[in-house]
This record gives C-alpha cells, structure tokens and sequence, in this order.
C-alpha cells in the first residue's frame, strides 16, 4: 500500500484490521506496532490453548520489536466471552518486558470491544459499540482501492487454491511444452507474460478496465514453465515488485530482455514510476495461482512463490503467507519459498537494501504485513 490511510484513533484501527488483513480475524490476536504516526507491522495468530499463551506471545513480540514499534495496539478477536482475554493480557506483559508500550488492550466480540485493563466509565462492562465501518474514513480509502475483507482465513486461501475449472487441462499441456526445445522456453515464457501483464484495455465505454484469465493452457504453461530458469525468476520478481532484489545482481541479458518485453504500470519495472494499479497485479497473479493445477507441483510452487514475493512487498502478508504455504505443501524444499516463509515468520520486510547472509539483499523492516 503506498498511499496514508486515515486514522483518527484506536476504534478506528479496530474497525480498519479486517479491511487491513483482508479477511475478518475469528479467534485470532493481533498486534498493531505504531511507528510515530504510522502503522508499521501487523501481525496476527490463532487463540491458543490454554496454557500456550506464552508461546504466542514470544513469537509475535520479536518480529513487532524487530520492526521498530514505539508502541503496540493488542487486539483480540472473541466469539466466546473470555476466549481471548488472557493472550492479549500475556502479550502486553511481554511487550513491556521488551521495553515498548501498549497503548491499548482490546477485546472485540459481537460488534463490541471490551478492556480487559480499564474498569473506567469509557470501558463499560457491557462494552463499547465500534463505529459503523462507513464512519471510518480508513474504511472508505481502503474501499476506494477495490479492498474489502474476506469472511475468513479459509476464504484467503481460495485466491491461491487451484480452480478445477480453469486449471483442467494446465497439467497435460505442461507435460507437452516440456518437451519443446528448452532453448525456445524463456522466448515463450517472456511472450506468455507479457500477454498476462498487458495495460488492461477498456470495455466500449472507455469507463472500467477489463481482463481475464487467458484461455490458452499452452500460454498458461509457457508462463509456468519458464520459472525453471532461475536467473528469469529472479528477474521477473524484481520486475514485479521493485526493491525485492537489486538490479546489480540479475543476469544482464535477462535484465535487457525484461525492459524491452514487459509492461511497466501498476508498479512494475525495476525503478517503478507508475504505481497506479497494483491491486489489479496482484489480482492478476493470483487468477494464475489459480490456473496452476496442483498435478504440476513444481509449476504451480513456482508461480506461488513470485505470487508471494509480489503480495509481501505490496503488504499483504495475509496472501502473501497463503500462497508461500501452497507453494510449501507442493514442494516443500522450494528453497526461495523456505526463505519467504522465513521472512514472513520474522516480519522481516522489503525492499532489502543491506546484503547478509541469509538474503540477497538483506533486509529493512518497513510497511506493513498481515
């Protein structure tokens, strides 16, 4: 997300975390770290077991310390009266262990949202009704963007879980193609995504873009195919999400072959000056996760990992955390969706301009994730 996002306290940000992770949490905790006036990392878990608190605690706390917060709204998501009470309680007692403060503590259940730690008039037993989401102006930017949450977790899921409809036939024609000449697979992969990333071209009234998922299964593995090259993976991620990897260190004749063959709106090139259309990357790329059928394991791991790569950069740790898991459960010693997941797991974000040992361009905290 490039562009601020109003927010005029607490409530607001409350009402803001489903639209902000893309789906409505259900038995989850959250942790919102604050950077001055900016929202920094998101990050979120499952409710516990009782007993287990500890565990949920440490693991978020590190990644929200990591990104720098100077100080952290804990919010937990209930439908039973309690379910979250004691994770929230243990998570603010290690954040302030850690030395950051907790501006709130928060309960939300039934539409309500509860202080375990304030017995005040503002924090009536009964609870606080939140504010409708169309008197948040947060909500009305999100939803200016085309964002709107999902009803669960399961539902994330879905964007990158293969369509039996659209990915019948993908399979058969990657076994085809894989037998054509591999010194023609990069000009046909190039081709295939230069079509799938095309400028969306307007309906007859020139009002609203339109696209589709392409039809053909040979342009469909040709696109898939291509991501055996390594060295054209690499490329084609920084293309897609600038900053993920620096330029220097790609194949120059891949470099070249990219500036001359892709598109670059939507925030794509490897020094991107139109940002406009993102969103609509992002869509795009996942209808291809869900053309990728899963009796192409290594295709299919493949184009969830660039698909990863492209949400994480974007801030949507939420999809980006789907498709690395797809990837990982097709292929699960993918080595570049092991270190997603990695970065994912830490709230480690892009762009990575520090070089160490575990990444080709280090890393900086920066954005947001879900």
């Amino acid at each position: 997300m490039t562009a601020d996002i109003t927010l005029r306290g607490p409530d607001d940000i409350v009402t803001v975390l489903p639209y902000h992770l893309g789906y409505h949490p259900r038995d989850s905790v959250v942790a919102v770290s604050i950077r001055g006036r900016l929202l920094g990392l998101v990050a979120r878990a499952d409710l516990p077991p009782p007993g287990h608190e500890d565990a949920v605690a440490s693991g978020l706390v590190g990644p929200l310390v990591r990104d720098g917060a100077s100080s952290v709204i804990v919010v937990g998501f209930e439908d039973e009266p309690d379910a979250a009470r004691s994770t929230v309680l243990r998570i603010a007692e290690h954040l302030e262990r850690a030395g950051v403060e907790v501006l709130d503590v928060t309960v939300v259940r039934d539409g309500r949202r509860f202080s375990p730690r304030c017995s005040k008039a503002c924090c009536p037993p009964e609870g606080v009704v939140l504010p409708e989401p169309a008197d948040v102006p947060g909500v009305a930017e999100f939803v200016a963007r085309g964002r709107s949450p999902l009803g669960s977790r399961d539902a994330v899921d879905g964007l990158v879980e293969p369509d039996p409809v659209v990915s019948r036939g993908v399979a058969a024609a990657i076994v085809q193609r894989h037998r054509m000449p591999g010194r023609r697979l990069r000009r046909r992969s190039v081709a295939a995504w230069a079509e799938v990333l095309r400028r969306p071209r307007t309906d007859d009234a020139g009002s609203r873009p339109r696209w589709g998922v392409p039809a053909s299964e040979s342009l469909l593995a040709d696109l898939a195919l291509g991501l055996r090259d390594i060295a054209w993976r690499d490329a084609l991620i920084a293309w897609l999400a600038p900053g993920v990897l620096p330029v220097e260190d790609l194949d120059a004749p891949v470099v070249r072959l990219l500036e001359s063959s892709l598109p670059t709106w939507g925030g794509m090139g490897f020094e991107s000056v139109e940002p406009t259309g993102r969103d609509e990357v992002l869509q795009r790329l996942l209808a291809l996760c869900r053309c990728m059928p899963d009796e192409a394991p290594g295709e299919a791991a493949a184009v969830c990992t660039v698909v990863a790569h492209v949400a994480w950069a974007g801030g949507d740790g939420t999809v980006a955390r789907a498709a690395v898991e797809r990837a990982l459960r097709l292929v699960p010693d993918y080595r570049l969706a092991k270190l997603l997941e990695r970065l994912i797991d830490n709230g480690i974000r892009f762009p990575l301009p520090e070089r160490d040992a575990d990444s080709p361009g280090g890393a900086q905290r920066l954005g947001r994730a879900g």
